[in-house]
């Protein structure tokens, strides 16, 4: 049985242990109930497909977002977020928010033609699905979300959503042992990351006057598909800019990859898989410019993108025999959501304007929940074995000729990479490496 199949056979049996026949949206009708058939019936495919777009528009747009501060200026520094963990903890945020910020979730994340149920339906399979991918043996990598939602206990919760959401909201005890709630949540990321990230809220970032607080972190390790050799890795120049070169160690291989030209992203684009072909690393390498990665990032958009990832799954662009030869490097790096994602229009998620209260038993509460901000905490090794990493459809015309040309993918200036998962269409994680460490 395939993991997604497995999945709804997951739901099917949570559905025949736990009764949920409340409302948990205040929706009108049976579209707003929780129930054992909800549960058991098909996943809406129509509704599926919407939020996967989302999915892919929210990390194309957040992409473009963290771009927009070095619209005039170089950067100095890498990047690499995940971009699929951030709105996976995003749409569980938005199930318990009302008013102006549930409305600006809907547009940020690309819900807006779907109602809550539709969507948590669909979170709820995705969630089952991932479960079960994380306990399939011989997949060739393992990929973790770690999101959640933690209250303070003192809260009358939405009890039909603490249900349906389960372990994705937590209850702590901010208001007496903030300090002991922290490291609680620092040591569950830490663990669901293999140790990869800590510390991810850091000191003061939770008080006695915190009601709610949202942490999310992911992790990957996967094994190249074709691996590189220890041997034949060696030093090399990388140019950052014109007037700027540092030496970086290179790992080197010929073999046989999907390899294309993009016209619309201008530039060339090469798919690294992972054992097991699922999931793939992706390089986009624009032409050496010193405004070249800003220029491919403004024209990415989430159908070019899906246009590129769906050229190379045709495997029509292979090389035989290529020249690879990409960095060997890591990257770790912490985000404050708050603006990046304000400048996608979801403002109102923080701060005083913040509604969430959804969370809370309406008939029964008088509080207030808000958020005051999010962390977001990566990592990602790259080397000769595979990569490592953490964190916190165009229909095209057929091409009639191969680049037979080229011969050599050489990343020696700045790049972007994506871990890409090709069985949902979507960015796990998104980088840029264009700043190597000093010797």
């Amino acid at each position: 049985m395939t993991p997604r199949l497995l999945a709804l056979a997951c739901l099917a049996c949570t559905a025949s242990a736990q009764m949920l026949d409340r409302n948990c949206f205040g929706e009108e009708g049976e579209q707003g109930t929780l129930s054992d058939t909800f549960l058991a019936s098909p996943v809406n495919e129509e509704a599926q497909a919407v939020v996967y777009a989302g999915e892919r528009a929210f990390s194309v747009n957040l992409v473009k977002a963290l771009f927009e501060k070095y619209e005039n200026e170089s950067i100095a520094e890498n990047i690499f977020i995940s971009p699929s963990s951030i709105y996976h903890t995003l749409m569980l945020a938005y199930f318990g928010s009302l008013g102006d910020t549930q409305a600006e979730l809907e547009a940020g994340l690309g819900l807006a033609s779907l109602g809550k149920s539709e969507v948590l339906k669909t979170y709820m399979f995705d969630r089952a699905y991932q479960a079960v991918r994380e306990r399939t043996a011989g997949l060739g990598y393992v990929f973790k979300h770690a999101n959640k939602l933690y209250f303070e206990q003192e809260l009358k919760m939405n009890e039909c959503l603490r249900l349906a959401l389960a372990d994705q909201i937590e209850l702590a005890d901010f208001k007496h042992a903030a300090e002991a709630a922290r490291l609680s949540m620092n040591q569950w990321v830490e663990e669901n990351t293999a140790g990869r990230i800590t510390d991810l809220v850091p000191e003061g970032y939770v008080d006695y006057s915190t009601r709610a607080a949202i942490v999310n972190a992911a992790y990957f390790k996967g094994q190249w598909l074709s691996q590189f050799k220890p041997k034949d890795t060696k030093f090399g120049n990388f140019y950052i800019k014109r007037d700027q070169i540092r030496m970086v160690k290179f790992m080197v291989q010929k073999g046989s990859f999907n390899y294309y030209v993009s016209e619309e992203l201008q530039a060339h684009v090469l798919e690294l898989p992972y054992e097991g072909d699922h999931v793939s690393m992706v390089i986009i390498l624009p032409p050496w410019q010193d405004d070249s990665l800003q220029e491919t990032v403004r024209r990415m958009t989430p159908e070019t993108l899906q246009g590129v990832m769906a050229e190379i799954s045709t495997g029509f662009y292979k090389v035989e025999k290529l020249d690879v030869l990409i960095p060997k490097f890591s990257i770790s790096g912490s985000l404050e959501l708050r603006e990046p994602l304000g400048q996608l229009g979801i403002s109102s998620l923080f701060g005083g304007q913040s509604n969430l209260t959804g969370f809370l038993d309406q008939y029964d509460s008088e509080d207030t929940v808000s958020l005051d901000s999010a962390k977001h905490k990566s990592f990602i090794e790259v080397n000769e074995e595979g990569s490592e990493a953490a964190a916190a459809t165009a229909l095209l015309g057929f091409r009639s000729a191969r680049p037979l040309f080229h011969s050599e993918f050489k990343a020696d200036h700045p790049f972007m990479f994506l871990i890409y998962d090709k069985q949902v269409d979507t960015v796990l994680f998104f980088g840029v490496y264009q700043h190597p460490p000093a010797p």
